[in-house]
């Protein structure tokens, strides 16, 4: 934690397996947000919490690194807490269908628990669609994962094969990535603002819903490059369907350790990462978010779960309470660098 705030001190821009199965009942996918729970979090808040089935929404699309890790917490948090934990996808507009719903809805009995990252802390700094709701309106619970963001390139691309390469190309040429936004509230966005503004590079970011949206898409050849999260690259980058071309992270990863940091590649140092962590609206009874965080630390502690995590390449990190605001709020002042917002 103290080596990532000095980084951000520094100035360094800290952003933003194979799919472990729903196939136990303790995970499910579902595409409508269910709200047949009309109990007052009064009546729930009476000693015996859980005493049903979590919800946990996941404001991306199902089959990226953030989706798959959360089912991963689902199972373990489903042994911690003896309920059920169902896995909700309620996307749209780069997080924020869900996060609106969940602040404005009725979620203060403690069965839904939302999944948050920094792009959460950034909403009310967009100029073309500033939110209203910041981290203020939320109680976040716990960290779960710290994924450093890379650059990929097809492996059969012959247009450029390396990052020297691609910038030569893209200097001159346009050319186009997928994100969950298209301005400061996300964090691939921001990567390709730095790359136009550090080397005069001419990036177009096309938004999606989610990572495994912007996976098929660069597949398929819609786009030209992926910046993600190493976990969303995993599986392509072992099978050899994609290379990866560098790491926004000041050193290399254990995870993909022949590839090399941005500052190695180009000898301009740039950081970007991806915080995930888990969040409830404010109102819900404190002796239910104790609860709730203690089991979402115990759960992070689960054997099977830790081995899952690495092999998607996700470092784990299990901050909490106010050093994990902290976290989110650590990006701030270096993206309104970036994005020149006041």
């Amino acid at each position: 934690m103290k080596k990532i705030f000095a980084l951000m001190t520094a100035g360094a821009l800290a952003l933003s397996l194979s799919a472990c199965q729903a196939s136990s009942p303790q995970t499910t996918d579902t595409t409508t947000k269910s709200a047949d729970s009309t109990d007052t979090a009064a009546a729930k808040n009476d000693g015996s919490f859980p005493s049903e089935t979590i919800t946990l929404v996941c404001p991306f699309s199902a089959g990226g690194g953030t989706d798959i890790g959360a089912r991963n917490l689902a199972q373990a948090l489903s042994k911690v807490m003896g309920v059920n934990v169902v896995v909700e996808n309620q996307t749209g507009s780069g997080g924020w269908v869900a996060w609106t719903d969940l602040i404005q809805g009725d979620y203060k009995d403690g069965y839904t628990i939302g999944l948050i990252n920094h792009n959460y802390a950034m909403g009310e700094l967009d100029p073309d669609n500033p939110r209203k709701y910041n981290l203020d309106d939320v109680t976040v619970l716990a960290n779960q994962a710290l994924d450093y963001n890379v650059m990929a390139i097809r492996s059969n691309d012959t247009r450029f094969s390396d990052i020297d390469s691609f910038i030569e190309y893209a200097k001159s040429n346009p050319v186009l990535v997928s994100a969950q936004a298209t301005g400061i509230t996300d964090g691939d966005a921001t990567t390709a603002e730095w790359f136009n503004k550090t080397f005069g590079t001419q990036i177009t970011v096309v938004p999606v819903d989610g990572a495994s949206d912007s996976r098929g898409m660069f597949l398929s050849g819609d786009t030209d490059i992926f910046f993600a999260s190493i976990s969303d690259v995993m599986a392509s980058y072992q099978s050899g369907e994609m290379k990866v071309a560098c790491i926004f992270s000041d050193e290399r990863s254990d995870f993909i350790p022949d590839v090399p940091t941005i500052k190695e590649a180009t000898g301009e140092d740039f950081v970007a990462f991806a915080a995930r962590g888990y969040f409830y609206p404010n109102g819900v009874p404190q002796d239910i978010v104790d609860t709730t965080t203690d089991a979402l630390l115990k759960a992070m502690e689960d054997p099977d779960y830790i081995e899952n995590m690495a092999a998607l390449g996700l470092q784990l990190d299990n901050t909490s309470g106010e050093d994990f605001k902290e976290l989110l709020e650590s990006q701030v002042e270096t993206r309104k660098m970036i994005w020149n917002v006041q």
